[in-house]
């Protein structure tokens, strides 16, 4: 039997001492995909605070005309196509809007659905093949009041979050925030905005985490600021690295002072944000008008990751030329140890 060179023997052995712990270093990690996703309610709530009577009946019959004529439909469509094309292994949605009507001051809640964003969003990614099931369902604003349509309107909203087909999930569990907004209203009295949020374990690919969807209060910094402190104290606090999905309402470049607290107040915990400098926020409530100029919507992470890619969605338009979405979705791309 032939022995190679001493020389040529201890090159060979060098070589595979060298390649075996970088081969063995990149099976312990995968890259994890994360989307938040705002869907936009359709309207503007605050004109049926400010109202009363045959005024509140005609603003709420107009709001349930400006919904419609926003084409749900067709935005989810828009939307459905983003996650397929990204492929995120776990999506963070607020504003899970459900408009529902039914006969004029009854006093049993509306149950004729009229627009049914989550139903329609699944129905539009399975139509494309995305094998996508509801993990955390978080609904609790909850609001009802009579139209110059003879209808009662009711209204319904909330965070939902979304796992790829082959993502395991334990602990799954959404809950409002202690800390709500309170608006009277000359017709329904004081109304709870009820904001809330996500929180799961994830397993993906090998990689274990937690994740938290969370949508804080957009009409109140001091509410804000209450419910990001919530956060902190509670559902990010986990012992598995933990990612922060959402429409935080805060960023520290925002322009007034009173809107970056929240956000530095979660990144004093230790979360950096992982996503793209680039804006998404915001278009004008028709959709088609506005610029995306400020960043309200974050993917946080603790410890810090290695962020691999980070991309904006939502320039696409439905047939009327209306946008998804006022906000644009975030999808980023973090390396997890396994």
């Amino acid at each position: 039997m032939k022995h190679l060179p001493r020389t040529l023997a201890a090159v060979l052995l060098a070589a595979a001492v060298v390649a075996a712990p970088a081969d063995a270093a990149k099976k312990k990690t995968t890259d994890v995909t994360f989307m938040t996703r705002n869907l936009f309610l359709g309207a503007d709530l605050i004109p049926l605070a400010t109202t009363r009577g045959a005024d509140f009946e005609r603003a709420a019959g107009n709001l349930l005309d400006t919904v419609k004529a926003t084409d749900p439909e067709g935005r989810m469509k828009l939307i459905a196509g983003e996650i397929a094309k990204a492929k995120p292994d776990l999506v963070g949605l607020q504003e899970v809007t459900l408009w529902r009507t039914g006969p004029k001051n009854d006093p049993a809640p509306a149950t004729h659905v009229v627009v049914d964003y989550l139903a329609s969003l699944r129905r539009d990614l399975a139509a494309r093949g995305a094998k996508y099931r509801v993990v955390a369902d978080q609904r609790t604003l909850n609001l009802e009041g009579p139209t110059d349509q003879n209808l009662d309107l009711r209204f319904t909203d909330g965070n939902v979050v979304l796992a790829r087909r082959g993502v395991k999930v334990r602990h799954a569990r959404s809950h409002d925030f202690k800390h709500q907004l309170q608006i009277p209203s000359q017709q329904l009295g004081t109304i709870s905005v009820n904001r809330s949020y996500n929180q799961l374990d994830a397993t993906v690919r090998g990689a274990k985490l937690h994740l938290v969807n969370a949508h804080l209060e957009a009409y109140s910094a001091d509410s804000r600021l209450q419910q990001a402190k919530e956060l902190v104290k509670g559902p990010l606090r986990s012992k598995l690295p933990t990612v922060l999905v959402g429409d935080l309402n805060s960023g520290p470049k925002l322009p007034k002072p009173e809107d970056r607290p929240p956000f530095l107040a979660i990144a004093k915990a230790g979360f950096k944000d992982e996503r793209t400098s680039k804006p998404q926020c915001c278009f004008n409530d028709n959709l088609t008008s506005g610029t995306w100029d400020h960043i309200v919507d974050h993917i946080m992470a603790k410890p810090k990751m290695k962020l691999v890619r980070s991309f904006v969605t939502g320039m696409e338009t439905t047939a009327a030329g209306l946008h998804p979405s006022d906000h644009g979705g975030v999808v980023s791309v973090l390396r997890f140890r396994r």
